[in-house]
């Protein structure tokens, strides 16, 4: 009973440790086929432990053969999730967030005209119930994601904007991409979710935007050309934007 009680702070930061771990692994499979397979793996695990305390030798061998002999399999399964989680954690701006965070700011180098002119394009958008994607990227490099598309390098305002998504223009289709004050991209065709829990009214852009947030941290703006909603999608999550003020409310807080 006394050795229970010997804590020591070393004990603590594993346990602290192994808890983010989990929760990001959580972060990264939530509202994804690979969730059910979490929770299995899980289920299985805390059942190997009691199967051990209750010293259950012949099932205790067959479930720990399970354990060493599925680890590659497991790589396999959750190669998209492991492979988003090295990224981040790879990144550059990992590193400046979490160990040079106390002694400077890491932020999205783009200017407010610039979240302005956005705003203002979507809000025209929205009621002229014209279909748009909108990606602006964040810290992750998008380059692997948008490889097609055509080129550009023009700053962003409303008129250009207009004129892309204008329903003749030729680049009206596929997604514009921003990185900083810049539109590096027009017509980029991004990858698409199978997502299961996506609701079956939406479109093809709705889909195209979740499945890049399933791979980047970038933030998507999607309008419908059926109802004039927008839709902001990261993250996997997709919040309908009910007022202009909430778009720019969540803008200044992602990109400032």
């Amino acid at each position: 009973m006394l050795y229970l009680l010997k804590i020591s702070f070393i004990d603590i930061l594993d346990i602290f440790l192994v808890t983010i771990i989990l929760f990001q692994i959580y972060r990264l499979v939530y509202k994804t086929a690979a969730l059910n397979i979490f929770y299995g793996i899980i289920a299985t695990f805390i059942f190997w432990k009691v199967v051990e305390i209750y010293k259950m030798k012949l099932l205790s061998i067959v479930i720990s053969a399970f354990f060493k002999g599925g680890f590659l399999a497991l790589i396999i399964v959750f190669q998209p999730e492991i492979r988003k989680f090295l990224l981040i954690v790879g990144s550059k701006i990992f590193f400046k967030k979490f160990i040079f965070s106390l002694f400077k700011k890491s932020g999205v180098s783009i200017k407010t005209e610039t979240i302005d002119s956005i705003i203002n394009a979507c809000a025209i958008f929205s009621g002229d119930k014209t279909g748009v994607l909108i990606v602006i990227q964040l810290h992750q490099d998008l380059k692997e994601f948008i490889q097609n598309g055509d080129e550009m390098d023009a700053k962003v305002n409303i008129s250009i904007l207009e004129s892309i998504f204008y329903k003749n223009s030729p680049l009206h289709d596929g997604a514009v991409v921003i990185t900083g004050n810049k539109i590096i991209k027009t017509r980029a065709i991004l990858p698409v979710s199978y997502n299961k829990e996506i609701p079956s009214r939406l479109g093809l852009r709705h889909r195209a935007a979740i499945g890049l947030s399933e791979k980047t941290d970038a933030i998507c703006l999607v309008i419908s050309e059926e109802t004039g909603y927008i839709s902001y999608i990261k993250d996997q999550k997709r919040t309908i934007i009910t007022n202009i003020n909430n778009l720019k409310m969540k803008l200044e807080k992602d990109l400032l």
